[in-house]
């Protein structure tokens, strides 16, 4: 499974705050104290936008894993990965997606396709992990 096309994640200059609304009358309502903060994706899916990045999908052969055609993956380049997540890797110059696993000193990356031979992470090898994959933002109206 391939990655499209990606690009970086760009936050509005200030974060919003919630205004004083004012009533018919023009005193604020009591309302306001009870109203929460506008929900802001950019605060729980990317906490650090200066190494976050959004790519999509291409291809169907990791639809059994979660990924489908067209998702939109968040991609943190700052984040350490760890056996058994997902990670955005280039390998022999194209970017991909694979599972890192390991045992000790020893690291491969692992395809979506299980008859597919692991990439072991040691060598002269052209493999390079890119980043993290944080979250996968899936479209559920398309069939998959």
């Amino acid at each position: 499974m391939t990655i499209r096309h990606f690009a970086a994640t760009t936050l509005p200059g200030s974060t919003s705050q919630l205004g004083e609304r004012r009533g018919a009358s023009g005193f604020p309502s009591p309302a306001d104290d009870y109203q929460e903060a506008p929900l802001d994706l950019n605060h729980y899916l990317i906490p650090r936008p200066a190494s976050t990045f959004f790519m999509r999908v291409s291809g169907d052969t990791l639809n059994d894993a979660g990924f489908h055609e067209g998702d939109l993956l968040i991609v943190d380049r700052s984040q350490r990965a760890m056996p058994g997540q997902w990670l955005v890797a280039v390998v022999n110059g194209e970017l991909a997606l694979y599972r890192l696993e390991g045992q000790g000193s020893r690291w491969w990356l692992r395809g979506g396709d299980s008859r597919q031979a692991c990439l072991p992470l040691e060598g002269n090898d052209d493999y390079r992990i890119w980043g993290l994959v944080c979250h996968v933002i899936h479209d559920c109206r398309r069939p998959c």
